[in-house]
């Protein structure tokens, strides 16, 4: 195989810009063309610095797929692709295989102005840049047509980590430990599961002093649970008196394009050809996570920043294999997706619904003010109050009955409140998804009990809307009496209470609305208002 940045004429493929004029031109300090920047190595101990980790996919089985003499000319032009840019920026390599370098950027500790940041995300571009070349190239090739296409992606990550130094041949050597390290290769696996080209922290970008160019931004989650911030590299911007033709940047900016395309297209041939696709950490693209809120059933909620801006939003996040495992997925999309259409005051807005390589997830309203049950904790609610959230619940309800949703679940957790007191349903589908969890804990309280679920549940048959409505009549009597309907010392009794005792008594002042509540929370379903609608009617009816 002949060097593969001879292979073909300038007529034929772009010609990648001279990495050394261009180095000398892109770096914060003056090079000459074919300069390159000297390694600000003798850096030891615990050290700010920048890493990058850089990995081009499907390697194997292009070299696989060559002649022992081709191959062996396929792995040296890759090895010149990885550690060419780091060097000429002034990078150490601290780890170098076939198809992968981690390389280190630094400074000494007295560098008033460090520029370890700009050179790791400049080198990354290079990198990428050099990746399309060869892939390009690679993919004229008749014999290796029928493979993925050679994608690179690369984590870049300006943070803490310890350094020391070997002596290898003579030569001296830098070895990275630490969380940063692991940072950069976690953006790597983030880049290739979003189809980016190159992931930077997001504070690393802004290290960069205004020479990378951003795209689209993300969460990652990272082992202890927190999350980072990160930002698409989509090409690199000028210096201030820059000499490099405008041309350079384009192709740059061109070439990231193409990577992130390449990768896209390598997705389904790498499944045909059995080469492993990355798995996936938790990220999701579009969105700043900010903090998780809440777990439940097969999902985990978080509060997130969309990129273009607005009021936080509320993520539900389902992991794939689980939710495969329980049959889950289908449920998630299909509620949802039902859910999305509902245009409603009364009822909590979806804004998006969407994939990651491991994760399905739902973007939702945020409300700030909590739900009725921490309202009702607060303090007794006033009559007007607890008949304006009533008529609100139903109202909810009937929009929901009319996509053909049952909710199941009705509670005053599952009913949350905005600032302008506004009440609006959510986590409908909730009960079909997940089985309600009955269990006494041996000293009296019950965990997880039926206070709101209606005869018909708590027997085990069909439910339909008129289910829903029993449950907001037992919410109903709790407003109004401060109180719930129906106390036992026990789940089996409190179920036996719910299908056979008689509906209690309200408070006197509250005497013109027993009849409604009697009404909603009849044991015969056929007894109940036929829907929210009727409900709502009929205390109209009666001045409420």
């Amino acid at each position: 195989m002949r060097q593969p940045l001879e292979a073909r004429s300038p007529a034929e493929v772009p010609q990648a810009p001279r990495t050394g004029e261009f180095a000398g031109d892109s770096q914060p300090v003056d090079t000459q063309p074919g300069e390159t920047l000297p390694p600000d190595g003798g850096v030891e101990g615990l050290t700010v610095a920048t890493f990058l980790y850089a990995r081009l996919h499907n390697f194997a089985a292009v070299a696989n797929a060559l002649g022992a003499d081709e191959a062996a000319a396929f792995v040296h032009e890759v090895r010149r692709m990885l550690t060419d840019p780091v060097l000429r920026l002034g990078g150490e390599i601290a780890q170098r295989r076939r198809d992968s370098i981690l390389a280190v950027f630094s400074n000494p500790p007295d560098e008033r102005r460090p520029n370890h940041a700009q050179r790791g995300v400049h080198a990354a571009i290079l990198a990428v840049h050099e990746a399309v070349h060869l892939a390009q190239i690679v993919a004229t090739r008749p014999q290796l047509a029928h493979l993925p296409p050679l994608v690179l992606s690369a984590g870049v990550h300006l943070g803490e980590a310890e350094l020391s130094r070997r002596d290898e041949g003579g030569k001296s050597r830098v070895r990275a430990l630490g969380d940063a390290v692991e940072v950069a290769r976690l953006l790597e696996v983030a880049a290739t599961d979003l189809n980016w080209s190159v992931a930077t922290s997001a504070g690393t970008r802004l290290a960069a002093s205004g020479r990378a160019e951003a795209g689209r931004i993300g969460s990652v989650g990272l082992p202890d649970s927190s999350f980072i911030d990160i930002v698409e590299i989509t090409g690199l911007t000028p210096r201030q008196g820059s000499r490099t033709p405008q041309r350079v940047f384009d192709m740059l900016r061109e070439s990231l394009l193409a990577n992130s395309h390449g990768r896209k297209r390598s997705l389904p041939a790498a499944v045909a050809a059995g080469v492993p696709v990355a798995a996936a950490q938790f990220l999701v693209e579009g969105y700043r996570i900010l903090r998780k809120i809440g777990e439940g059933g097969m999902a985990s909620i978080f509060l997130a920043q969309a990129a273009e801006g607005g009021p936080p939003q509320v993520l539900k996040v389902m992991q794939l294999d689980r939710a495969v495992e329980a049959d889950g997925l289908q449920r998630f999309i299909q509620e949802y997706a039902l859910v999305a259409q509902i245009q409603h005051p009364n009822v909590a807005r979806i804004f998006r619904q969407d994939f990651s390589v491991a994760h399905a997830y739902i973007a939702m309203e945020y409300f700030p003010q909590g739900d009725l049950r921490a309202r009702m904790k607060a303090g007794p609610v006033p009559p007007g109050t607890a008949l304006s959230y009533l008529k609100q619940a139903a109202a909810g309800l009937q929009a929901t009955h009319d996509v053909g949703i049952v909710h199941r679940d009705l509670k005053p957790e599952n009913l949350m409140l905005r600032q302008d007191g506004s009440l609006a349903l959510a986590d409908f589908g909730v009960a079909k998804q997940t089985a309600m969890k009955i269990t006494d804990t041996g000293d009296g309280d019950i965990v997880g009990t039926p206070y709101y679920l209606s005869p018909e549940q708590a027997l085990g048959q069909g439910v339909d809307a008129r289910c829903d409505i029993y449950s907001l009549g037992v919410l109903a009597f709790e407003l109004l009496a401060g109180r719930k309907p129906y106390h036992a010392s026990s789940a089996q009794e409190l179920l036996r209470m719910h299908v056979s005792d008689a509906v209690p008594m309200l408070p006197a002042e509250h005497a013109r609305l027993q009849p409604v509540v009697e009404r909603m929370m009849a044991k015969d379903r056929e007894q109940r208002y036929p829907s929210a609608r009727a409900l709502l009617d009929d205390l109209a009816q009666r001045g409420f």
